[in-house]
């Protein structure tokens, strides 16, 4: 299909789900908040170091370190107040509702999960199963520091670790579900000594007993005990064994004679046989794409630069930073002042860099789409055409501003960005969390959930293939999906996790698919039988 999607996040995740915007500015006061206690802690290293030059620069990396966990324990104290605040005014609950604004417990999920999206935004830029860990326990889970869970994405309420649990990489952890039109919360309880396979997904009301072992691509059903001492796999996930019989159902894998060398030759692989050639099938013109970073990179920082260095010098630096003593900071008023909105203004600052970058990749993209306009079609690598050519130079410019909004902290960004940049459509009230997101000729409607999964418009085999994909209002695909070029998912329709479309796929509107390449649920009783889910 395409690349694994690197950029995508690991570790407790927080849904980019946003009921209303006026959360953004509960958001927007813990990032004050977080960056005013980190400007106090740099002020005081700064008043103990200033005398001695040499004293300054040694400990400056030391600073660094201090400051960064200073700004992640601020930004958690911060974000734990807020949601004791919320909880009181509306606790959370299990159960299932409706994802609609009048529905006050996914209002208030959707609230829960904006506080917590910039203390998780922090921990993410130094992954690490401590930090990890910690900020799970200040958000109420039940967890140990004796887990490894840093390459797991898992939901942050809801969920009871014990001890000694080991959490594959791209392993889904997750207390709430979206499916159709509703939220599904229901709590998880994972024991001591479990381990559970890269890219599987536990499924909301899931109980994994001490010493069981969920095998990789493994989906357990909603509501599912897994017995103590066993082995699941499948999807669902099904028991395979007790740990005390592995010996054995290892031996029925040892019997089979999976050699290569084995298979006829009129069924093996051209492709393996022939010896590896270097097939040349990418765009190389380096100084094009490096001029035009360079274009995007100077116009959008070099403004910010300059309103950052006027403001330091004419204003921090003579009312803050050149008191002759810290004491004297909190006796001016005007300082004071001075102190406290510099936060937002650094703020303000950040995001005129994004809206230039935006800004000026638009200007570009036009410009690029008059030479050449985007089509969608099959190139084959030895013609490079026109098409093909430009395909990649737009697919270059495009990268650098989506890399910037999804890896950001304003991920809700990204929609406004696409819609304004142009190439894609993304419809209102449509949630896209962090994910593999191609950059055009994507067309999505209003009310769209889009989970953790990769959404491609492009695919390579024996020829680079570019077709749209298009998904209609309401219809919802879970974590851990491949949605291939060419798919066409039709209203209200539901995609199960780890579910992959092959090119040109159409799925029906008001249905629900599953499993890679995707099938249909045909039935109720079906579906009952592989999500243990009765629809409502």
């Amino acid at each position: 299909m395409t690349s694994f999607p690197v950029s995508t996040h690991d570790g407790p995740y927080s849904s980019n789900t946003i009921v209303s915007r006026s959360f953004l500015i509960v958001y927007g006061i813990n990032i004050w908040i977080s960056f005013y206690i980190l400007i106090i802690e740099s002020l005081l290293f700064f008043n103990l170091t200033k005398h001695t030059l040499t004293l300054l620069i040694l400990t400056f990396p030391i600073q660094v370190f201090i400051g960064y966990f200073v700004l992640v324990f601020s930004a958690l104290f911060t974000a734990k107040l807020l949601l004791i605040l919320l909880n009181l005014i509306h606790p959370p609950k299990e159960g299932i509702f409706k994802r609609t604004r009048e529905d006050r417990d996914f209002y208030f999920w959707s609230f829960r999960s904006v506080i917590k999206k910039w203390p998780i935004w922090i921990i993410s830029l130094l992954p690490s199963s401590v930090l990890n860990n910690l900020t799970l326990t200040i958000f109420g889970i039940k967890t140990s520091f004796s887990n490894s869970i840093n390459n797991a994405n898992m939901d942050t309420e809801f969920i009871e670790f014990g001890k000694n649990i080991t959490l594959g990489k791209g392993s889904f952890i997750k207390s709430s579900m979206v499916f159709g039109e509703y939220l599904i919360i229901k709590r998880i309880i994972i024991k001591d000594n479990v381990v559970i396979g890269p890219a599987s997904y536990v499924s909301p009301g899931t109980i994994i007993q001490q010493n069981t072992v969920l095998n990789t691509l493994s989906m357990t059903q909603f509501n599912q005990i897994l017995e103590k001492c066993s082995i699941y796999s499948g999807y669902p996930a099904k028991k395979q064994c007790k740990k005390k019989d592995l010996t054995t159902y290892a031996d029925k894998f040892t019997n089979l004679n999976l050699s290569y060398s084995n298979l006829e030759s009129s069924k093996r692989l051209d492709f393996l046989t022939e010896p590896s050639k270097p097939t040349g099938k990418f765009i190389k013109k380096i100084p094009t794409y490096v001029g035009l970073f360079l274009l995007l990179y100077f116009f959008a920082y070099m403004p910010v630069l300059i309103a950052l260095y006027f403001y330091t010098t004419k204003i921090f630096f003579p009312l803050v930073i050149a008191k002759p003593i810290a004491s004297s900071l909190f006796l001016s008023n005007f300082s004071m002042l001075v102190l406290i909105f510099t936060p937002p203004i650094i703020l303000i600052l950040h995001l005129s860099n994004i809206f230039l970058t935006v800004l000026i990749t638009k200007i570009c993209y036009y410009v690029i789409c008059k030479i050449n306009t985007p089509k969608e079609g099959v190139f084959h690598w030895k013609d490079k055409s026109a098409d093909y050519d430009f395909y990649f130079l737009r697919s270059f410019l495009l990268r650098y501003v989506k890399w910037k909004i999804q890896r950001g902290p304003y991920p809700w960004l990204i929609k406004s960005v696409f819609n304004f940049i142009g190439g894609c459509h993304f419809g209102k009230d449509c949630v896209i969390e962090d994910m593999y997101l191609a950059k055009e000729f994507i067309n999505v409607g209003e009310n769209v959930y889009l989970g953790k999964i990769l959404l491609t418009n492009q695919l390579w085999d024996k020829e680079l293939t570019v077709k749209g994909v298009k998904i209609e209002d309401g219809a919802v695909v879970s974590d851990g999906c491949c949605i291939g070029p060419g798919t066409y998912i039709k209203k209200n329709t539901t995609v199960l996790p780890f579910s992959i479309t092959s090119k040109n796929e159409v799925l029906d509107s008001n249905s629900v698919y599953y499993d890679a390449t995707v099938k249909k649920i045909k039935t109720e009783k079906e579906l009952i039988k592989i999500l243990n889910f009765k629809p409502i």
